[in-house]
């Protein structure tokens, strides 16, 4: 059955059709309920169109990759011949390995020692720049198969590596009391905490509602021995102001804030008129290539 898919955020301008996307970059994000994309041209490090699609909730529920072929039947833009195409997965938790200690052999021993085998998963691993940990992670075999066919590349990296190449450029990336960053999707968020420019833990969690971010945000800051009323929490994803995780965040987290638009880069005017907060993680695939 065909269903009629509309983006819930669409941004472009005229600099797109006078730009030559054979010389681009095509950075796709795959979340759970989500599918994301942004043209980048990296000769001057510039964002030229945005697309988000979001499938939940629905009243009937439907496979991702059900939902992901009816975008492909109505978004013509995926078939250009770009430079080079990034597939990025934000569906599942990964676990850091630290270099030393890594085998590529063990990557599903590894996984499994954090995480209980999933129907159809893929093990995958992204090495991390700068950090001397491997990042191990599931996806699903049938989507990752469907896209890498669709797109004809093998380039896949996990959100949550491209976020551990993105946090260190926050000008309180060395804070002395910490920082916090928690990116939140529809249904999970990411914690990344540091503690003068040291990453301290990256663990990703299911919510139902804020105040199960705010408890688990708590505890592990306490775990770590940070209290969470020095610590700088640093808040993204797709959020408005009066959503019920960030009323919940402000009540008890006093040096709230909301992420800083990725710098270094350049943003049309139409992504700067959305929060800069709303896509970080799909900017900071620019930071992988």
């Amino acid at each position: 059955m065909a269903y009629n898919i509309h983006p819930a955020f669409t941004v472009d301008d005229e600099t797109l059709l006078e730009t030559d996307l054979t010389a681009c970059y095509l950075f796709v994000l795959v979340g759970s309920g989500t599918f994301s994309y942004v043209v980048y041209d990296p000769a001057v490090r510039k964002f030229l169109a945005l697309k988000s699609y979001h499938f939940t909730p629905r009243k009937m529920a439907l496979a991702d990759l059900e939902m992901i072929e009816n975008v492909f039947d109505t978004d013509k833009l995926l078939f250009t011949a770009f430079k080079s195409i990034l597939l990025a997965f934000n569906t599942g938790s990964g676990v850091l390995v630290p270099h030393l200690y890594y085998m590529p052999s063990m990557k599903k021993e590894y996984l499994h020692l954090a995480m209980p085998e999933k129907m159809q998963e893929a093990i995958l691993s992204d090495l991390l720049p700068g950090l001397p940990m491997v990042n191990v992670y599931s996806v699903d075999k049938d989507l990752l198969g469907f896209l890498r066919k669709e797109f004809s590349t093998d380039l896949v990296i996990h959100a949550n590596s491209a976020l551990l190449q993105a946090y260190p450029l926050d000008l309180d990336f060395h804070a002395s009391e910490g920082v916090a960053f928690v990116e939140v999707q529809q249904q999970s968020f990411t914690l990344t905490i540091y503690e003068k420019g040291k990453l301290l833990i990256q663990q990703e969690s299911d919510y139902e509602t804020g105040l199960d971010v705010v408890y688990t945000l708590v505890s592990t800051l306490r775990q770590l021995g940070l209290d969470e009323q020095q610590v700088k929490v640093k808040l993204g994803g797709v959020l408005a102001a009066d959503t019920g995780v960030y009323q919940e965040m402000y009540k008890f987290i006093p040096r709230l804030e909301w992420m800083q638009r990725l710098p270094g880069f350049h943003y049309i005017t139409k992504m700067q008129e959305i929060p800069g907060y709303y896509f970080h993680n799909l900017y900071a695939l620019a930071l992988c290539v």
